[in-house]
């Protein structure tokens, strides 16, 4: 299976698809942190697959394990990967008369594979589209909040204070 390579617009492209989850609140830091060095430190420019452990993964960016498998999961939902199990197999014990020899498999690392398509043409799942509505929604209701008078009384104390009010 040959691959066509990952340019850097294509890259750049899937790290701002990425920034815009992000900015949704539909990814959360440590995932986007995983997409990000995955993307720009595991990979070798121009390549599409890379495969590194979990442990390799949790080693650079310092995100705890399971939060990495759930990044993980989570980026290939969202397209931003695939993921291609793959086993090693292993002859063992002696070869048998008919020519047939004893084999097991074992897991090795996991293909990953960004994706190859452009993501502004890639139809958003229903769960993806109920999240993005969800955010926006929560977006506005925020903004509604932070406008009524008693949070401008509070951001205008805070600001003779020297403080900056969280938005």
């Amino acid at each position: 299976m040959s691959l066509k390579p990952l340019s850097v617009d294509h890259a750049k492209r899937a790290g701002r698809y990425a920034r815009g989850l992000k900015k949704l609140r539909l990814l959360t830091a440590s995932t986007y942190v995983v997409f990000d060095w995955l993307l720009w430190v595991f990979r070798k420019p121009g390549e599409r697959t890379i495969s590194p452990s979990i442990a390799d993964i949790v080693r650079e960016t310092g995100v705890r394990r399971n939060a990495v498998i759930a990044a993980i999961k989570q980026l290939v939902g969202f397209g931003l990967l695939a993921k291609q199990e793959r086993y090693l197999h292993v002859a063992w014990g002696r070869k048998t008369d008919r020519g047939r020899e004893n084999l097991t498999a074992r897991r090795t690392t996991n293909l990953y594979i960004f994706a190859s398509n452009s993501y502004e043409s890639t139809p958003p799942t229903a769960s993806t589209e109920m999240d993005i509505l969800i955010a926006r929604v929560e977006r506005q209701a925020a903004a509604a909040r932070a406008d009524t008078p008693l949070e401008r009384a509070l951001t205008a104390i805070a600001a003779t204070a020297g403080l900056s009010m969280p938005s």
